[in-house]
């Protein structure tokens, strides 16, 4: 083989010949290299490749084709793990929070039971069906939303007998939550469960004792007030107050400042604060448990 032969074998080249039927037309030919052969043959099978590797992890098919991935099988179960331990907290956060309503508004003289959906009032008429009166009344509540009603708790006749017949004395050392005077006492007959000091506005309304605010806000009735939950079962109520200087959840000391004496509340007749003291959701007189109470 001569030397210009074996130049020509090293640069073959492959034409390809598209022949018209019937003989329509021109035959034509395209020539090609060697190399585009191969480079068109690996481009499509790479081009083919992507678009698989596309349906698989972003569409559905990925998920028809049984391909196991150990890697996203460990990233799944990490995350479904993580998702159960959240569920988990959230579940008990739930329980706690309803478990808590349940308590104080028992505290405040409500009856209601916790229930799988919720808390329920006993003898409601939710599950028998509310009258006209009553769904008016919840929608005018509801539309008035910066506003919060706390129950205004009628006590029964046998309750009532038995708080003006016993002599509660009760190991809850407090003091009066205000200077000012005394201008009506505690009288459950009445349904007056607390003392009303009248003093000058704007002057200090201070804790009768340690504890926590459990509600610091608006009322309709009793305007600004701030309730405190002590040891033992114990609640003080501060009503009618002008503003309040305590938000919900704080800890308080026995004579820290926790509002200013006012006359807000549609029973308020003059600048005073209405003070009570509850104990097992019962309400009691407080001379009982007030050290300096020397009216």
């Amino acid at each position: 083989m001569s030397g210009d032969e074996h130049h020509k074998s090293k640069r073959a080249r492959y034409d390809l010949v598209l022949v018209p039927r019937d003989d329509a037309g021109q035959a034509k030919s395209v020539r090609f290299a060697p190399w585009q052969i191969y480079l068109s043959f690996g481009g499509a099978v790479l081009l083919i490749v992507v678009v698989v590797l596309a349906l698989l992890a972003y569409t559905p098919v990925g998920v028809l084709i049984p391909i196991e991935n150990p890697a996203l099988v460990n990233k799944y179960a990490k995350e479904l793990v993580s998702l159960n331990q959240r569920m988990t907290v959230l579940m008990e956060q739930l329980v706690e929070l309803r478990e808590y309503n349940v308590k104080l508004r028992t505290a405040l003289g409500e009856k209601v039971v916790a229930t799988d959906s919720g808390v329920s009032v006993v003898g409601s008429p939710r599950n028998e069906g509310a009258t006209a009166g009553q769904a008016e009344r919840r929608e005018r509540r509801s539309s008035d939303a910066p506003r919060v009603d706390l129950p205004r708790v009628p006590l029964s006749q046998a309750t009532t007998a038995v708080l003006l017949q016993e002599n509660r004395q009760v190991a809850f050392p407090a003091v009066m939550p205000a200077d000012g005077y005394l201008t009506r006492g505690y009288d459950a007959s009445q349904r007056h469960y607390g003392i009303d000091l009248a003093g000058t506005t704007g002057s200090l309304v201070r804790a009768s004792a340690d504890g926590s605010v459990v509600f610091a806000g608006w009322t309709r009735y009793d305007g600004n007030q701030v309730i405190l939950s002590h040891p033992g079962g114990f609640l003080t109520f501060y009503k009618h107050n002008q503003s309040l200087l305590v938000p919900a959840g704080a800890m308080v000391k026995r004579g820290d400042a926790i509002a200013l004496l006012g006359s807000s509340g549609e029973t308020s007749e003059g600048p005073h604060v209405h003070f009570e003291v509850w104990k097992d959701g019962v309400p009691i007189d407080p001379a009982s448990v007030v050290l300096n109470y020397n009216f």
